[in-house]
């Protein structure tokens, strides 16, 4: 069987460019070097390096035999690195990015109960809406909210997935009660969570298998929740949100959901991060954690309310109001 020390100590002269740097690399005596790579060679019967006392070049089949090892070495190297990842205790700084909205609805709410359970991780969260880039952003985990998944070489884990109502206030309805139809859409003051100006259509579907894009040039765009509810309740105009966002407004009739015979596009929230393979013990946690818990709060307080119902009982709904 091959020694395989002797390969590591012909890789490390060839990469430090001579033996007296190899040896000092390695912490040994610059005889003991030479000796291996001198052993590795009778063994080959091949001549692997042109020495002179200035310099030295790999043979032609030593540039080869260079190649091989070299990856030989890095898969040895990745599997032990994966190993010590999987033994390891979850500890260190994960960047997470978020959007603003789901940031202040979700996050706030969650993250507290990871950190008590892992409290030698460091936590550094990014609410943005802006285009994360995992790599240049230096980001470990990002969280997406999407009408469609893009088509991108990394690793997703589904999180969440709703659709999104129409939601105006109670003096707002009353005021347009008549002319509030599919059709009519375009006409009002929309209040949009997307930041992206270039997203200005949204698709319905409808009764009958019936289907419109709707044109919108919103007064409000923002990607904090809270400001889009509160300009809705004020009654400037009409939301497009997350039916979980909107349900606790609903119920306290603050405001109220419209056309509900008509469905937007289906919005998924999922987790992006760069690989699945040699991820540190805290980057694991972290996106394992949020699979169990990212949970809207009032999705949360209907698991727990429909959990002490009799099978007779319905779970609560959130009420809409056809125009």
């Amino acid at each position: 069987m091959h020694d395989l020390n002797d390969v590591q100590f012909f890789v490390a002269v060839v990469e430090s460019q001579g033996f007296s740097a190899a040896a000092r690399n390695l912490n040994l005596p610059k005889s003991s070097v030479s000796r291996r790579v001198a052993s590795l060679e009778t063994r080959l019967g091949v001549r692997l390096i042109e020495r002179s006392p200035r310099s030295l070049r790999l043979t032609e089949v030593g540039v080869s035999f260079y190649e091989r090892c070299r990856a030989i070495l890095a898969d040895l190297d990745a599997a032990e690195r994966e190993v010590a990842v999987q033994r390891g205790e979850p500890v260190g700084l994960v960047r997470l990015s978020c959007p603003t909205g789901l940031a202040q609805f979700v996050l706030a709410k969650i993250l507290p109960g990871f950190l008590l359970r892992y409290p030698k991780v460091r936590l550094q969260v990014l609410a943005t809406n802006r285009s994360i880039d995992l790599v240049e952003d230096n980001v470990d985990i990002a969280i997406r909210a999407r009408v469609r998944s893009a088509d991108e070489a990394i690793m997703m884990r589904m999180l969440y997935k709703g659709e999104l109502i129409l939601v105006v206030s109670p003096a707002f309805a009353a005021a347009h009660r008549n002319a509030l139809r599919i059709d009519t859409l375009s006409s009002f003051p929309f209040l949009s969570f997307l930041e992206n100006l270039r997203r200005s259509t949204w698709t319905f579907s409808g009764p009958n298998a019936a289907s419109t894009t709707v044109a919108f040039d919103p007064v409000l765009r923002s990607g904090d929740f809270n400001i889009l509810l509160k300009a809705a309740i004020a009654g400037v105009g009409m939301a497009l949100l997350p039916a979980e966002v909107a349900q606790d407004d609903i119920l306290a009739k603050r405001l109220i959901r419209v056309l509900p015979d008509w469905h937007s596009e289906e919005v998924t929230v999922h987790l992006v991060f760069p690989t699945n393979r040699g991820i540190v013990p805290a980057v694991r946690v972290l996106i394992d954690y949020l699979a169990e818990h990212f949970k809207f709060p009032s999705e949360q307080q209907s698991q727990k309310d429909n959990a002490g119902k009799t099978r007779s009982e319905k779970p609560r709904r959130v009420p809409a109001t056809a125009t």
